[in-house]
């Protein structure tokens, strides 16, 4: 839970701060005499010229005091000033922005505003609401997206009505170069080699290296101008993760999933262990046509991003196994002596006698005693099935299993438009287009587990403890006689196979119009628009093939006979394991076609349909709004309103017959705002905002799909879980004030409150919190909409040259932000209510911090990243997934060796820390997930003219 408002930390300014949304326009701006930005009038300098990342602040500075709104903007600069694979890693060096992480690659994927997961952003590109490729919910995955080819990143923060209003963290814009941008005509190209030293360590392919090439020119008397931009990159990671298996849990038994459980006494089941290798190509491209004349601007542009990944994961497994239980007659009773203090006898046929009466355990076989023959509970680790259960774990299983992580994801857009001008009346209009996939081409799986060998002693012996020294890597404590059990294939058979694959799409269609008139006197001017935008999403699993490898040359054969195994590995986490064999990716394909091929399995319609779906969503928006301006005071005032009309289908199965099934839904919202700058003298500016925003459910939550659990003897009815279509969305009035102080064209100092008030708030992020009803006797499990939430936080922002102070202090300059939060909501689970936790992707403190220096033809920044815990997602018995801090240290450095050519070499993550470190509940006392990616070397060149 977030300390409350009273307690936020103002402490330690850091990091990265607004960056110039007028383009630097080019990463060499400072050696190949490319472009600057013209400051207005009021605000030329005519001192010192201003080059390299000194000018890229300059312009940011320059941009955010000439801003209405509170926007945070990273320029195509600044996007090469550190070793970000993706733009979701950059994204994290704005003020009140935080990464979630894929935890199979260590690289950002989703990027949270202000304390609002990904799902509640909006994410366009020139403009252009982008096609979101996530299967269940409105997040974007930004691992599609290098940081490359790119004019700037802007992140709004506030909203005004001429915006799109479903953003209650805030909107996301990716902006592309046009020759506009540019003086003259140039050619820019920049090729970079990077190393992995874990891949390196492992001896694992650990090189990376990428080209981009781009180009403008204007003609025809400057009113044409083309842009165009390529790149091609290719990619190597290995990372290890430490992660547990099956879920922590108390020393005394639990009933079910909702009781509360003592959360500071929990047990380890087991661990996984994952050595994930793979590579990523991404290649793609943008390009802009452009047309300027003095009544009309018009443009084409397009974009198009490409991932194909090619992963694998190995995996081994130590664990406790549950086993067979003797069931307490009265579950709730805590006067029960363990089982092995109560044995009184032995029976060659039913194992141990026990002194128990049949009103104290369940007599399942009717004989009239308590043996162990009575054994018939579902499985367990405790003792007894029931309260006077303890944690008393009986066998144990080991399990090798390697899987293909394969992904190929793309996104392309296309819009054309213009603006034109005619006396006091200006018109902006664009047609767009936008599609995206990601899917699974496909998905191969292959285990081998000693749970087949159940008689075995060595498994059916005792249970796993775990020794947690250093809580990230527990160590199993296996008797002599299984210690070396990791390192015995021969004691693992088969244990199964799969296939399957699949593939999301979205495909968008937006039509937008803009009138801007020019007024006389208070107001300023006026200005209205409308939007069209419709949204078709199409989701396919499909399951190919699962069996086992009879009639194969591999059937019956354990996994040291299989010849899958490609070599063994020793040093794991920097030799605290023992890790083994890994296999083959190409055996294990050859493997599963030719079982498949042998075992040809047929899928039913509803094993082929159920997980299937697909919807559109088409939205029909208008706003009008007031520009007023008196002396310093300036006010934008007006109101947007949204129209939504949802159409699902997907698949329902009531337990007697199947089929598609389709459901209607639409919503309006009506979101008025007001945002008030004033600007004291040249230095002081304060802002002011309230506005309305809202967010649309998750597909997933809103689909009609439905299942329903019969009554195995009577038939009848018992449960139904099923979708939510009449789902509200989630509506927010928010609240935001700021004061900036600009001492000079290089400076800033700033801060910003801001407070969101929710209700109808739905607590999920991709996956529903779900609310059973009752209806007779019958259980409806369906997503609800939530109560009342609250979000309330602190932004400080500086930058800061010290030019003009003696040598050697003027090269040196320091960068900072910090953002502290707090947020509460109440989770929709009745079990919960009254203890509401924070948002999800939530931390209650962000901040980064840079040390720069630029003199001689030398750059460098040095920058700390800090990002606090928050909860991943909700977890049984009210104890949550917590990610733990996540910390780093990198390092960028630039050389100029002659106008237009630069050297850099930059270090990611040099203290060669974790990349994502989970828990169950908050505690870092019981490891979730840890993962370490190793170290990122990177040798950039960068060429124009």
């Amino acid at each position: 839970m977030f300390n409350p408002p009273s307690r936020l930390k103002l402490a330690a300014l850091t990091g990265t701060s607004v960056l110039a949304l007028a383009l630097v326009p080019a990463v060499h701006a400072q050696t190949a005499k490319q472009p600057e930005a013209k400051p207005a009038a009021d605000d030329t300098i005519t001192e010192v010229v201003v080059t390299g990342q000194r000018l890229s602040n300059a312009n940011s500075i320059l941009a955010q005091k000439k801003a209405t709104a509170v926007v945070n903007v990273i320029s195509a600069d600044d996007l090469g000033k550190l070793p970000d694979a993706n733009v979701a890693d950059a994204l994290a060096r704005i003020p009140g922005v935080n990464v979630v992480v894929n935890q199979e690659t260590g690289e950002g994927e989703y990027v949270s505003i202000r304390g609002l997961a990904s799902t509640y952003n909006a994410y366009s590109i020139n403009g252009v609401r982008v096609a979101l490729t996530d299967a269940s919910s409105r997040k974007m995955s930004m691992t599609v997206l290098p940081p490359n080819g790119l004019k700037a990143i802007s992140v709004n923060k506030t909203l005004t009505p001429d915006l799109d209003g479903d953003a209650i963290g805030g909107s996301v814009n990716f902006v592309t170069p046009t020759a506009f941008d540019f003086r003259k005509p140039t050619v820019r190209v920049f090729a970079s080699y990077g190393l992995n030293d874990r891949a390196q360590k492992q001896d694992e392919e650990a090189g990376s290296g990428q080209i981009q090439i781009d180009g403008a020119r204007k003609f025809g008397d400057g009113r044409f101008g083309l842009f165009g931009s390529v790149y091609y990159g290719k990619s190597h990671y290995t990372n290890e993760e430490s992660e547990n298996d099956g879920e922590w849990e108390p020393y005394r038994w639990r009933k079910d999933s909702t009781e509360a459980i003592d959360s500071r006494s929990m047990y380890l089941p087991g661990i996984d262990l994952d050595f994930r290798r793979g590579e990523q190509k991404r290649y793609g491209g943008n390009f802009s046509a452009d047309y300027h004349s003095e009544q009309h601007d018009l443009y084409v542009r397009g974009q198009y991003a490409k991932l194909e990944r090619t992963g694998t994961n190995d995996y081994t497994d130590f664990r406790s196994r549950t086993t067979k239980r003797l069931t307490q007659v009265n579950l709730e009773d805590t006067t029960l002596l363990q089982p092995e203090q109560m044995i009184t006898g032995r029976d060659s046929v039913k194992g141990n006698i026990y002194g128990y009466t049949t009103a104290q355990i369940v007599d399942a076989d009717k004989d009239g005693i308590i043996t162990d023959a009575d054994r018939k509970s579902s499985n367990s680790y405790w003792s007894l099935f029931g309260r006077s259960g303890v944690w008393n774990p009986k066998a144990f299983q080991f399990a090798r299993t390697h899987e293909s992580q394969d992904q190929e994801s793309s996104l392309y857009t296309i819009n054309a438009g213009g603006q034109s001008r005619f006396e006091r009346l200006t018109l902006d209009y664009d047609l767009s287009y936008s599609y995206g996939e990601k899917g699974t081409p496909l998905y191969y799986s292959i285990g081998y587990n000693c749970d087949k060998c159940s008689t075995d002693p060595m498994f059916t012996s005792t249970g796993i403890l775990w020794s947690s020294a250093d809580p990230r890597f527990p160590l199993a404590q296996l008797p002599a006689y299984a210690t070396n059990v990791d390192r015995r294939d021969d004691l693992l058979p088969f244990d199964g196979a799969s296939m399957n694959q699949d593939k999301q799409s979205d495909a968008r269609t937006a039509l937008k119009l803009d009138a801007r008139y020019e007024m006389s006197g208070l107001i300023d001017y006026v200005k209205g628009g409308f939007k069209y935008l419709k949204s078709e999403r199409e989701y396919d699993y499909t399951p190919v093939w699962e069996g086992d490898l009879s009639g194969t040359p591999l059937a019956g054969k354990s996994l040291g006979a299989s010849g899958l195994v490609e070599r063994q590995v020793d040093g794991f986490f920097k030799d605290r394991y023992y890790y083994g064999s890994i296999l083959s990716r190409e055996k294990v394909i050859a493997a599963v076609n030719a079982a498949r091929a042998a075992n040809p399995v047929t899928y039913s319609t509803d094993d082929l349909n159920s997980d299937d779906k697909k919807g559109s969503e088409t939205i029909y928006a208008g706003y009008a709004l007031a520009h007023i301006q008196s002396g310093d005071l300036e006010v934008i005032a007006g109101a947007r309103v949204e129209h939504t009309k949802v159409e699902t289908t997907a698949w329902i199965d009531d337990g007697t017959k199947s089929g598609f099934g389709k459901t209607e839904k639409d919503y309006t919202n009506v979101l008025p705002s007001v945002t008030a700058v004033y600007r004291q003298g040249q230095n002081l500016i304060y802002r002011g905002a309230i506005w309305t925003s809202f967010s649309r459910p998750e597909y997933a939550n809103i689909s009609r799909g439905e299942s329903i659990t019969r009554d195995k003897v009577t038939q009848e009815i018992v449960a139904i879980s099923r979708g939510n279509p009449d789902l509200k969305p989630a509506e927010s009035v928010n609240f935001d004030l700021a004061a900036e102080y600009y001492p000079d064209r290089s400076s800033l100092v700033s801060i910003g409150v801001f407070h969101k008030k929710m209700k109808n708030f739905i607590f999920t992020n991709g996956r529903s919190v779900n609310a059973d009803t009752k209806e007779g006797t019958i259980t409806i499990t369906q997503p609800q909409n939530g109560e009342d939430a609250t979000l309330t936080g602190v932004e400080l922002n500086l930058i800061k040259s010290f030019e003009g102070l003696k040598a050697p202090f003027d090269g040196f300059g320091v960068e900072a932000n910090i953002t502290s939060q707090n947020s509460t909501a109440e989770t929709g689970l009745a079990y919960r209510r009254g203890h509401p936790i924070s948002f999800l992707q939530a931390p209650d403190l962000i901040y980064n911090t840079s040390l720069t220096y630029q003199k001689y033809g030398i750059e460098a920044k040095l920058s700390y990243q800090y990002q606090g815990a928050y909860i991943e997602d909700t977890r049984d018995n009210a104890v949550d997934k917590w990610v733990q801090p996540n910390k780093s240290l990198d390092l960028h450095t630039r050389y100029t060796i002659r106008p237009g050519l630069t050297v850099d070499f930059d270090v990611q993550n040099i203290l060669d820390g974790h990349r994502y470190y989970t828990t169950k509940g908050r505690s870092p006392s019981y490891q979730k997930d840890y993962m370490e990616p190793g170290r990122n070397f990177i040798l950039r060149l960068a060429y124009s003219y």
